[in-house]
């Protein structure tokens, strides 16, 4: 098993090599190979959720509003994707494991101090781990979408610097101008013509004059 999934590791790290949003999740430590990518699959575009409960609901580690017509109360969500709350609470396992000092394993061990369940208190973790993901992967986004307004920019100052403003070839702003030599060469054209052509009407006048005397 071990052999299998060291394999399925290097075939997806080589899957996310080129993919910024699964790098960036890579940077926090308890996320490896696996857990990022499983994650990246199954958000897909952050940009889907408005705001870090529409992800953490989705995820499985969200509370929703419960009305009994008297009492009102938050309650687990029932729907959500299983698949994201694994990666989750395996992200938020590994965080406390390996980053003993840091805030959230603090806030972990606190909980279970006070006797909350250890998995109760991994899903606490889980759910601030969402609130950091949320907010990496939506940083992301904005700067890839202002370095790409700032190209598109850049592009419309070069094209209008080389006079390709416009959008269409067949915009008149992009048509060429007829060449004088190509002006030139037809005007003598023209010229070269019209003696034979008055000769010939001249001609055939002559014919018709000649035909009335008759």
């Amino acid at each position: 098993f071990k052999q299998e999934e060291a394999t399925m590791a290097k075939m997806l790290e080589e899957l996310i090599e080129h993919c910024p949003a699964a790098q960036a999740l890579l940077q926090i430590r308890g996320i490896a190979t696996i857990i990022a990518s499983a994650m990246i699959a199954e958000i897909i575009d952050i940009r889907r959720f408005a705001r870090e409960d529409s992800l953490a609901c989705y995820g499985g580690l969200g509370l929703k509003e419960h009305s009994t017509g008297k009492t009102v109360q938050m309650i687990p969500t029932p729907f959500f994707n299983h698949r994201l709350k694994d990666a989750f609470m395996t992200a938020a396992k590994n965080f406390v494991r390996y980053n003993p000092d840091s805030h959230l394993s603090g806030y972990y061990r606190n909980l279970v101090k006070k006797g909350m369940s250890t998995n109760e208190a991994t899903k606490r973790v889980a759910r601030a781990l969402v609130r950091v993901i949320f907010k990496l992967l939506t940083s992301l986004v904005e700067a890839n979408t202002q370095a790409a307004k700032v190209q598109k920019c850049e592009g419309e100052e070069s094209a209008m610097a080389n006079g390709n403003s416009r959008g269409e070839d067949d915009h008149p702003s992009n048509m060429s101008l007829p060449s004088p030599f190509d002006n030139t060469m037809r005007a003598k054209q023209v010229n070269e013509s019209l003696p034979a052509k008055i000769s010939d009407e001249s001609e055939r006048r002559k014919r018709k004059g000649q035909k009335k005397t008759a």
